[in-house]
Parts: structure tokens; C-alpha cells; sequence
């Protein structure tokens, strides 16, 4: 069979124009802090920087090396004059919790990854899978699979899609992936490279990876796809753009 491949790049495009000819973005003020303990700029956030500063935006980049300085420069920056506050994952040495305590620093208002449980924002990477959704039609009598539900990102498009009224299930890493043949939509998230195997998958399901910088359903399985959003290329440049749709919402 044929497989559809989504062109991520070219949807975000035309959402990017769209932002730029609204001028809702020209001379907001974005912060990204990187937090991985690397000096230099990760290739993820040069995308980010490089469409915002397209967009009109007035994009700067820090660098903070201890997870404890982190939540530090949010506080400060929930006073400053600053529009949106994007905290670029994995924080060095902070587990799941610290994390997630870190993140909840942000202001909601200015949280535009939507990654504070109180954020005023739906996630990016939740915006650009319901995109994806919607360009292929995904109807709320098709079941959905979400391997990594009860990650950060999992959990929050889980819940996201079960408010919108979809028929979704949740998988994790352990639990028996060989269930996913019964469904139509499988959305992976875990962040496991190659984790999702042919013999897992039914022909012509429907697959959105959200594995960076590696897919987590495995070329094969993907051959079995009627549609699939590639890595890279895929989901990911939807969810950039949609940071700077909700950047356009703020103040």
C-alpha cells in the first residue's frame, strides 16, 4: 500500500504567514532558557529563535548550567517585561518531579508551551497533533493509542483528547504493545527510539510520532501506515510554529 507522509514543513509554513500578516507577533518578547547544561545553542531552539525573529519577535536565548538556577530566572522573568517564557527540555540532573515543580514556576500567562499544569495555554505539541488530526480527519468513533500517556507530553494529550471527546487509550513503556493491532491512530511519545514494531500495527493505521530526534515507530511498522507524520519533519515544525500561535495570544 501507499503511504501518506505529512509534510510538517509545509503546513507550518503556511501558518507561519498567517501569523506574520497578522502582526499580532511584532515586538513581542520571547525568553528560552536551555537548561541541558551545554553552552551553545541546541539545534531545537536555533529553529525556534530563527522563526520567531522571522515573526517580528524579539527572541533571547539563555543559558542556565544548575536546575537550581532555573527556577531562579523564572521568577525573574515572571516580573520582567516579557511576553513568553519557554523552558527548554531536559533540565540537567532534574527528574520528572523537579521538573514538573520548575515548570509550574512559570506564570500561566506567559507559559506559551503550556507546559505549567495551570498554564492559560493548551501545549504546542498537543496544538500540533490536533492539526495533524484534522488534516487526516480523525473522527471521535476511531480509537486512539497514546504510548507514553503517562509522560509529560502523554499525559497532558491524553487528557486534551479525552476533553474533546475522542475515544482514546493510554500505553506506557511494559505494557503489552502488541494491543496496538486494534487501533487505528497511534500517536508515540515515549521518546524510545524505534519502540513501535511492525508486528505491532495494523495495515493502514495511522501514526503521528513525536520522537526527536529519533522516531519511535520504526521505519518497517511505518511501511505499514496509510499515513505518518516522519521524523523529522513531520509534527515537530507544527509544534514550533504553534508556540508562536499562542505567543500571539499573550497580553
Amino acid at each position: 500500500m501507499t503511504t501518506k507522509i505529512f509534510d510538517g514543513r509545509t503546513e507550518a509554513r503556511l501558518i507561519e504567514e498567517t501569523l506574520k500578516n497578522s502582526g499580532k507577533l511584532q515586538g513581542k518578547k520571547l525568553l528560552i532558557l536551555q537548561c541541558d547544561g551545554n553552552s551553545s545553542e541546541s539545534g531545537y531552539i536555533r529553529l525556534k529563535r530563527e522563526m520567531g525573529e522571522k515573526l517580528g519577535v524579539e527572541v533571547t536565548v539563555e543559558f542556565v548550567t544548575r536546575k537550581d538556577e532555573v527556577k531562579e530566572r523564572i521568577k525573574a522573568a515572571n516580573d520582567q517585561k516579557i511576553d513568553g517564557i519557554l523552558v527548554q527540555l531536559p533540565i540537567k540532573d532534574a527528574d520528572r518531579a523537579e521538573t514538573e515543580q520548575i515548570l509550574s514556576t512559570i506564570d500561566q500567562e506567559k507559559d506559551i508551551d503550556g507546559l505549567n499544569p495551570k498554564s492559560g495555554f493548551v501545549p504546542a505539541v498537543v496544538l500540533a497533533v490536533e492539526a495533524v488530526m484534522e488534516k487526516i480527519n480523525v473522527g471521535r468513533d476511531m480509537a486512539i493509542a497514546i504510548v507514553g500517556s503517562e509522560g509529560m507530553v502523554g499525559k497532558r494529550l491524553y487528557d486534551r483528547l479525552i476533553e474533546l471527546g475522542f475515544v482514546v487509550s493510554g500505553f506506557d513503556l511494559g505494557d503489552d504493545l502488541m494491543r496496538l493491532r486494534d487501533f487505528d491512530v497511534i500517536i508515540s511519545c515515549t521518546g524510545k527510539e524505534d519502540l513501535i514494531k511492525p508486528e505491532m500495527v495494523r495495515e493502514g493505521f495511522a501514526g503521528i510520532d513525536l520522537g526527536y530526534p529519533r522516531a519511535g515507530i520504526s521505519a518497517e511498522a511505518a511501511e505499514k501506515a496509510g499515513f505518518i507524520t516522519p521524523v523529522p519533519g513531520g509534527a515537530g515544525p507544527l509544534t514550533v510554529v504553534s508556540l508562536f500561535e499562542n505567543l500571539a495570544e499573550t497580553g
